[in-house]
């Protein structure tokens, strides 16, 4: 477990079991998986939030940036061509221009990517309304029997009119008048309290429909002002429910300001010593009083920033006083889970953040107000907050800072004009993420941020937006930061696919099932055709019906589905209005469909550093871009480029054409299905054509749960045209050469020989692709990648025949149903070879479906090609394969055709009871074992090395419908694979496996025999080891029960852990931790969600389960925990004995990215959320495989 240098490659990346060989080589159902077809858990609604925007139209609006007059203001409307404003700049005019912009540019609310129609329902008032517009000054105006009136400025969905009246609002404003700053307070608040109607703010239809009132619908105002409050202080309603209470309960049943003096320094940031109301006490009164008390349907619950945030947090100034806070009562977060208001405040010129009074230091940042300054004194009491009257005007704008985080907001002290619009930007961005689409899969383009800047490639979804996906880039920089990354203009995917205006500019391919000169015609663009020189006769007809048939509806017309797939808008109907016989096909928000499963694959320059013929020239003279690759749901493989996003290629694979007319059901919004949801990989390899050699890139991407079986394109040109060694470039001419293979099917497709009129060789071959295509099912297993290159998978590789292949296990749901090692050859006639389990018959159903997951991949001797593959299957069953051999024929199931080891679970945690079937769907993981043992007594005792190597692997599966509700338990494996290996002559160049001595012992002079563990742990004799949670469960610590140890590796072939948490499982490959033997894996308890549906706002939400997630980590070797402290468990930066020992903790859900930064590594999490490690030391060791890369 001790970190190692790099070390340049050699002619192939070793493996840590290529320089083990020293030790290896010398003495010492029928009833198939009833596959999910939509994300569980993310069929939640989204409820839009009620904002309302208190605008300041008094006089002083009027005057310059700069001072309080508006002598020498300029007209400026607009800000300069760098985006500055000058300091002479009228206030109103840069309001006018943050808010609505001007002759295209600027202006939040004309911005549909931030606030698209219907991502908020608004209200705004004027505190003059000076412009004039239609009953804007007052949002809380009632008719003449005291009911909500609807009005223009009402709460409403922000879309068309409603948009366009507040863009009028805004525009038409002319500033005069005062400052009554509790006047919008007030009536905000009173808005949110008036009683339940439809024309109320908590409609479900505002003006419309009344009922269900929604209490998770989440409530805002932004309150934007450039002075101090002046005139009268309006009171709140209730005067023992101001910031300055005692022993008041809360709706949580929490006690603000008791009386004890713990329980008052935790609310003493919140409290002031005014005698009147202040607007903090408005803000205060609007988070903590509910605002409604009945008539809701379902319940609130705090935002998802506060139940990940740590438990306490200490915020520190520059003269080093400091302040801890718990999470409850710490500003930046908001526990609220009764019906309430956040408050936002921007105070827009020196007026209004600066104050006479010293006592107050404002944050180091301003936009908005950092928690530096006089914050953490405030905080722990030892500075108030003074008191504030309509005469103390001159320190009153301390009262927005102090605002905004009683109402669990923040403050945006605005003094450059163009600091007010970043400050909207921001506002609405926080309000966004409380409904942040589900992020999924994310790529790197580097795993280490110290020596480059690392490019971060995140796929989501949103299923709200009529599963609309895309991918977005940021860059991880030098100093841990992450932003947006410049060249992709602040765009993602989708964004760039939706500004093509001619969608026959896209490049989309896919595979034509026309026997064509005793071949498949192969690749072809994916457009229609008269004729077969497209899409065959059949494939056409499954989309619909001919396009020339002129008494064909619009919607079943074949040209015009595929033409929908391609992404023509044109006969989109409507979720709202409706569907047509002219307007048939689902209303999509996106031409791109959602990115679930599929991980995101960097694709940049040749990086495999063979020592090979031409690999040199190959690689020196790539200037190839970078592409990400990913699968969606929108029946695309996509490539996109990794420098702006735009889309590259497209592939619709065979396997999914079947059912591609079900995207433009409307239907499907409901009923949700994957199509391309397998995670594609590339990898290079050495091709050959006549006399001709090459290098090429090549794409192997799978279905998933989208259908079965698997394609290949050439991916070693992404430009258009062809390079000048005849690299074919990405074109639609270039079809067949680019599209090099596509065994996909559909899942309800049963493999037949559909040809008549052929040659009895044709028929021969046929019968064979047939036959070998009934062990073909759905691949979901993730890429295996090469532990020293992220950027590198393994399964793409030379074998030890000389030839290239992609190595896969075939998956879940094959006409066979039993496990499968799939090698299929990339380069001649591209054979596919099987070496099966079992016998070639189908299975009995007893199995409820077997198949063989992800291989890992183990080259013994250090020649670049793999020797044997472990990989587990539904039943788990570890299974071992041996293809030393240089003869295919010889490749194998080792160990006499018995698995490694088979586990079983308990029946319940702790049980002794382990008769529970686990499943394996993740990859094993592998290491020399290089722990040593005690051998002999006495005179004879001496310490030898155990050998052999560690395959650690867990448990788990989660690719059916049932499997989320899945509470069994799953367990962490380490076992120990005995087997040694011999050179097969003289010329060391192969290896196979040494049968060795049946009497021999571990640790002997003698070689032992190859040995399958059997069943369980107990026959097995595995070491226990278990996990110790500490306090609510978020940290833990690995603890030994049996210890492996010099004195008792002759008692145990390996370790065990269980997982305690209900239904956790591991779904992800593990990984070595800083180049040691620390294993991290990062075990889920899937999401589980109800069958809602999304297009309608509701509460259901709160029901369903999010996926929570842990990283543990611990030695593959000996199941103990790091001897170093890694996690900073008490968040004071320091790693150490008060972290308890502690190497499990509960993290945010989703993909996670290990990158090294400075002295840390660095836990990035899709949502950029970063958690520093603590590296391993740097000591200094034997040689190991890591090293010698």
């Amino acid at each position: 477990m001790k970190r190692k240098p790099p070390i340049p490659h050699q002619l192939f990346s070793r493996t840590l079991l290529s320089c083990a060989a020293a030790t290896a080589l010398l003495p010492q159902g029928a009833w198939a998986l009833d596959l999910a077809q939509s994300p569980p858990g993310t069929k939640e609604p989204y409820v839009a939030p009620n904002v309302i925007i208190s605008i300041d139209d008094s006089g002083s609006m009027n005057f310059r940036l700069d001072t309080e007059s508006a002598s020498g203001a300029s007209s400026q409307t607009e800000p300069n061509s760098d985006g500055t404003w000058p300091m002479t700049s009228r206030r109103v005019n840069v309001l006018k221009y943050a808010l609505v912009g001007k002759n295209g540019s600027g202006g939040i609310f004309r911005d549909t990517t931030l606030l698209p129609d219907k991502k908020i329902r608004l209200a705004w008032q004027g505190m003059w309304n000076n412009g004039n517009s239609s009953n804007a000054d007052n949002v809380d105006s009632a008719d003449s029997r005291g009911a909500v009136q609807m009005n223009t400025n009402s709460m409403r969905p922000l879309q068309s009119t409603h948009r366009a009246n507040f863009i009028s609002f805004i525009s038409n404003l002319n500033p005069g008048g005062g400052t009554p700053s509790h006047l919008m307070f007030s009536q905000a608040d009173s808005y949110m309290r008036r009683g339940l109607s439809k024309n109320g703010p908590w409609a479900s239809d505002p003006g419309n429909t009344g009922a269900p009132y929604l209490a998770c619908r989440r409530n805002y105002h932004i309150m934007m002002t450039d002075g101090r409050w002046n005139g009268t202080a309006t009171g709140v309603p209730d005067s023992t429910r101001r910031d300055n209470a005692t022993n008041l309960a809360l709706s949580d049943n929490m006690v603000y300001g008791g009386s004890g003096a713990a329980d008052q320094k935790k609310s003493a940031l919140y409290r002031d010593t005014s005698t009147g109301t202040t607007l903090a006490d408005w803000a205060f009164y609007s988070w903590a009083t509910p605002m409604q008390t009945s008539g809701l349907t379902g319940t609130m619950q705090p935002t998802a920033d506060y139940r990940k945030a740590p438990s306490v947090e200490t915020f520190t100034n520059d003269s080093g006083s400091s302040v801890t806070l718990d999470r409850y009562w710490n500003p930046r977060y908001n526990p609220a889970t009764w019906p309430h208001m956040v408050t936002y405040t921007i105070g827009f010129s020196k007026m209004a953040f600066d104050w006479s009074y010293s006592s107050i230091t404002r944050p180091t940042q301003m936009v908005p107000f950092g928690y530096d300054g006089s914050f953490p004194d405030l905080a722990k009491g030892s500075t108030t907050w003074p008191n504030l009257t309509a005469s103390t005007e001159s320190r009153n704008a301390l009262d927005l800072w102090h605002a905004a985080l009683n109402g669990r907001g923040r403050f945006y002290a605005v003094e450059k004009g163009e600091d007010l619009e970043k400050a909207f930007r921001e506002i609405f961005g926080q309000i966004n993420t409380q409904t942040d689409p589900d992020l999924t899969s994310t790529a790197t383009s580097g795993s280490n941020a110290s020596r480059n800047d690392v490019g971060k490639f995140t796929g989501a979804y949103e299923p709200q937006n009529y599963w609309k996906g895309f991918v977005t880039a940021e860059t991880v920089q030098k100093d841990g930061t992450t932003v947006s990354t410049a060249s992709w203009g602040g765009k993602n995917t989708a964004d760039k696919l939706d500004a093509i205006s001619d969608i026959n500019t896209r490049l989309i391919l896919t595979w034509s099932n026309k026997w064509d000169s005793n071949r498949y015609r192969g690749g072809v663009p994916f457009k229609w055709a008269t004729d077969d020189s497209f899409l065959s006769s059949a494939q056409k007809a499954s989309l619909g019906l001919n396009s020339n048939d002129v008494i064909a509806k619009t919607g079943t017309k074949g040209e015009n589905i595929l033409n929908y797939v391609r992404g023509d808008r044109r006969y989109e109907g409507s979720e709202t209005s409706g569907y047509t016989t002219s307007s048939p096909f689902r209303e999509r928000k996106s031409r791109q469909g959602d990115i679930i499963n599929s991980v995101v694959w960097f694709t940049g320059k040749p990086s495999s550093n063979y020592a090979l013929p031409g690999y040199l020239s190959f690689v020196s003279g790539s200037s190839r871009p970078a592409v990400i690759y990913v699968g969606g749901n929108d029946g695309m493989l996509h490539g996109f480029s990794a420098v702006d996003g735009s889309e590259k290629i497209a592939y619709v694979p065979r396997g999914i054409i079947p059912s591609l007319k079900s995207l433009a059901d409307p239907t499907f919004n409901t009923s949700h299905r994957y199509f391309v949801d397998g995670s594609p990989m590339t990898g290079d390899v050495y091709l050959s054509s006549g006399s001709n050699s090459f290098w090429r890139t090549l794409l192997v991407g799978t279905l998933g749960a989208g259908g079965k079986g698997y394609f290949v394109l050439d991916v070693t040109n992404p430009d258009s045209a062809n390079l000048s060694g005849g690299t074919p470039g990405f074109s639609e001419a270039n079809a067949q050469a680019l599209v090099k293979l596509d065994r996909s099917r559909d899942a309800s497709e049963t493999p037949t020989c559909p040809l008549t009129g052929i040659s009895a060789a044709e028929l021969a071959a046929c019968t064979q692709e047939v036959a070998e295509d009934r062990d073909i099912g759905h691949i979901t297993a993730r890429p295996v990648l090469d532990e020293n290159d992220p950027m590198r998978t393994t399964q793409i590789t030379a074998m030890n025949d000389g030839r290239w292949a992609v190595v896969m296990g075939n998956g879940y749901n094959s006409s066979n149903q039993r496990p499968v090692l799939l090698i299929q050859y990339l380069d001649g006639n591209q054979e596919l070879l099987r070496i099966p389990v079992t016998a070639d018959i189908p299975g009995t159903g007893l199995a409820a479906d077997n198949g063989l997951s992800a291989p890992s991949l183990v080259d013994i001797n250090g020649d670049g090609r793999p020797d044997v593959a472990y990989a587990g299957d539904n039943l788990g069953n570890l299974w071992k394969f041996d293809i030393t051999s240089a003869r295919p024929s010889k490749w194998q199931v080792a160990l006499g055709g018995q698995p490694l080891f088979t586990a079983r679970g308990p029946t319940a945690l702790n049980s002794s009871l382990r008769t529970n079937v686990q499943p394996i769907t993740v990859a094993p993981t592998v290491q020399a074992n290089d722990r040593t043992m005690a051998k002999g007594s006495g005179k004879d005792a001496k310490i030898v090395r155990v050998g052999g190597m560690m395959v650690a692997f867990g448990t788990g599966r989660n690719v059916t419908k049932d499997d989320p509700n899945n509470v069994q338990v799953q367990t962490l494996y380490s076992v120990l694979d005995e087997t040694r290996y011999r050179f097969t002559d003289n010329t060391r160049t192969l290896i196979e496996v040494h049968p060795g001595d049946a009497s021999c012992s571990r640790g002997g002079d003698c070689i032992p025999t190859p040995k399958a563990w059997g069943v369980g742990v107990t026959t097995a004799k595995l070491a226990k080891q278990t996990i110790t949670e500490l306090g609510n469960g978020d940290f833990a610590t690995v603890d030994t029960v049996d210890k492996l140890g010099v004195t008792t590796w002759s008692d145990f072939n390996g370790w065990y852990m269980d997982m305690p948490a209900i239904g956790e499982r591991l779904l992800k490959p593990m990984e070595f931790y800083d180049g040691s033997n620390i294993l991290v894996m990062y075990s889920q308890v899937p999401a589980k969600g109800s069958n809602v549906d999304v297009s309608v706002e509701s509460c259901e939400s709160t029901s369903v389960d999010e996926e929570r997630q842990y990283r543990t980590m611990i030695n593959i070797m000996d199941g103990l925990r790091p001897t170093v402290q890694l996690v900073d468990m008490n968040k004071d930066g320091k790693y150490n004995s008060d972290d308890s020992g502690v190497s499990r903790a509960r993290v945010s859900k989703g993909s996670h990215n290990l990158i090294t930064q400075k002295k840390n590594i660095l836990d990035i999490d899709a949502k950029n959320n970063k958690e520093p490690l603590a590296p391993m030391p740097e000591e200094s060791l034997r040689p190991s495989w890591r090293q010698v890369k």
